[in-house]
């Protein structure tokens, strides 16, 4: 080998050593300026792979640069070895970077969708970590859903403001319906505003219980909730039993929480009789069961009556006061909440009003 030839390849070796230690140097000051913000050891390895892969695309760089200049210097099969290796080796460890950032991408891209299967319209704010495009992907879901809950909200105002505008004339219809002289047609026209105003008074309470669908998860005292509740109850001269003790804290809305259970409460005094209310703590939720030795709701329709504007056979044929709106709200909320209503025949008669409702981990 000629004195050139060992000088070429002395100065590609340097000129190699010299960039993997530039190329190093770099990703070490990136990923300390990184460390302040977040740190991410697997970022702070794929980068000193790609730096190294760096190198050696630059090693053949200036094997080539190396050989080009004295043209009387021809390269020998050593040379061409450490060329070739050198470039299959960086083709290597850049497909290998690429391999990985992919699968970075796949896990962040199935963890957000494992939420949204999980969590569905109770979804709460995705972690926006992750490769970029997943942060960006997850950013961009959070502010659609805060435009859709402000939407909501909009419409919900509007919704109360036309039911509470409509209580006004129907007072003026009330009272020019006294003036009337046939006893029979007042009577009629009376049974019909009553139905009317009934329907104005739900569409106002489901507007405002709706509301309660945007309120942020907590910790809430769920016994201290309850006993308010009761309390209440007692003093408006309808005792209700209590069976159970929660004994920790759960996560919900405190408004929501407590309308839904006063909706279920308020139902069971109107169909049936010995309502009680029992709580049990399974290992990771909260079951409040509302019970009552009401007639109870056909099987068939045990689904159907949470749909809004419907209500069971039993109700419409006895006549009771009821819009239809009052589980269809209840279990909105229950499920805002990231739990669950369902409806259940006691065997030994009367209903069974189930809602469950995740505890706080510790």
């Amino acid at each position: 080998m000629t004195k050139k030839s060992r000088a070429s390849i002395s100065s590609f070796i340097c000129s190699y050593f010299g960039s993997f230690h530039r190329a190093r140097a770099s990703v070490a000051f990136a990923g300390a300026a990184s460390k302040s913000t977040q740190p991410d050891r697997r970022s702070h390895r794929l980068a000193l792979i790609a730096a190294r892969a760096l190198a050696l695309a630059t090693l053949g760089q200036n094997v080539h640069a190396a050989t080009l200049s004295p043209l009387s210097c021809p390269l020998d099969d050593s040379l061409r070895w450490m060329l070739c290796v050198s470039v299959l080796v960086g083709l290597m460890l850049l497909a290998v970077v690429l391999w990985l950032e992919a699968m970075d991408h796949r896990a962040g891209a199935a963890r957000l969708a494992r939420t949204l299967e999980q969590h569905g319209a109770g979804m709460p704010e995705l972690a926006e970590s992750g490769p970029r495009a997943i942060v960006r992907l997850a950013r961009a879901i959070n502010n659609l859903r805060r435009r859709q809950a402000e939407r909501d909200v909009a419409h919900l105002d509007v919704q109360a403001a036309y039911a509470h505008d409509l209580r006004t004339p129907l007072t003026r219809m009330g009272l020019r319906c006294e003036m009337l002289e046939d006893a029979s047609l007042r009577e009629a026209m009376e049974r019909d505003l009553a139905q009317m105003r009934e329907l104005v008074e739900a569409s106002v309470a489901s507007a405002r219980l709706q509301r309660s669908v945007a309120e942020p998860l907590q910790r809430v005292d769920a016994d201290g909730l309850l006993g308010s509740l009761m309390r209440d109850y007692r003093e408006a001269g309808r005792a209700i039993a209590v069976d159970g003790r929660i004994g920790q804290p759960v996560m919900a809305c405190p408004l929501a929480l407590r309308r839904v259970l006063a909706n279920l409460i308020d139902n069971a005094l109107r169909y049936g009789s010995d309502v009680r209310v029992s709580a049990r703590v399974d290992a990771t939720s909260l079951v409040l069961a509302v019970v009552d030795s009401g007639p109870g709701i056909r099987p068939a329709q045990m689904e159907a009556v949470f749909a809004p504007w419907v209500r069971a056979e039993q109700a419409s044929v006895e006549g009771k006061a009821g819009s239809g709106l009052g589980l269809a709200i209840a279990r909105r909320l229950a499920r805002s909440m990231q739990g669950d209503l369902q409806l259940q025949n006691r065997r030994c008669g009367g209903l069974e009003a189930r809602l469950t409702l995740p505890l706080v981990v510790a």
